[in-house]
């Protein structure tokens, strides 16, 4: 392939990776608020299944729209924990930085995860294309 082509071809694949970033964030958002403000969980605990549910939504969007290599294999949960596995770090970035500035700096909880999302995103995007997704794998 031309390195224009391929060039195209990358900046599609992170533009997609962004916009599935965007649906994770309004899910992970979404989730959060509900449990902090119907169920009356506190911001640091609500943070686990919010996120878990997150991950879940975007690795799955991922496989399917981000990364389309991926649908060539039946979805699976050695997949799903390959995925939480290799984006450890990036996930690991975020709950901390959501953790600490919502305990330590007293941030809104939406306002914390917008700032864990976004600095977790660079690492997520290349362990993601370059690991778990990678072309011909």
């Amino acid at each position: 392939m031309n390195p224009r082509r391929e060039r195209q071809r990358d900046f599609h694949q992170l533009f997609r990776f962004l916009l599935v970033g965007g649906v994770g964030f309004v899910v992970d958002g979404s989730a959060l608020l509900l449990l902090v403000h119907a169920v009356h969980v506190s911001p640091i605990s609500a943070r686990i299944p919010s996120f878990l549910i997150a991950v879940t939504v975007t690795w799955w969007l991922h496989r399917n729209f981000t990364f389309g290599a991926a649908r060539q294999q039946a979805p699976s949960i050695r997949e799903w924990l390959f995925f939480m596995l290799a984006n450890a770090l990036g996930n690991g970035l975020n709950l901390c930085l959501y953790w600490l500035m919502v305990w330590k700096f007293s941030w809104a909880p939406l306002a914390a995860l917008a700032l864990a999302s976004v600095t977790a995103a660079a690492i997520n995007y290349h362990v993601s294309s370059q690991w778990v997704f990678r072309r011909g794998s």
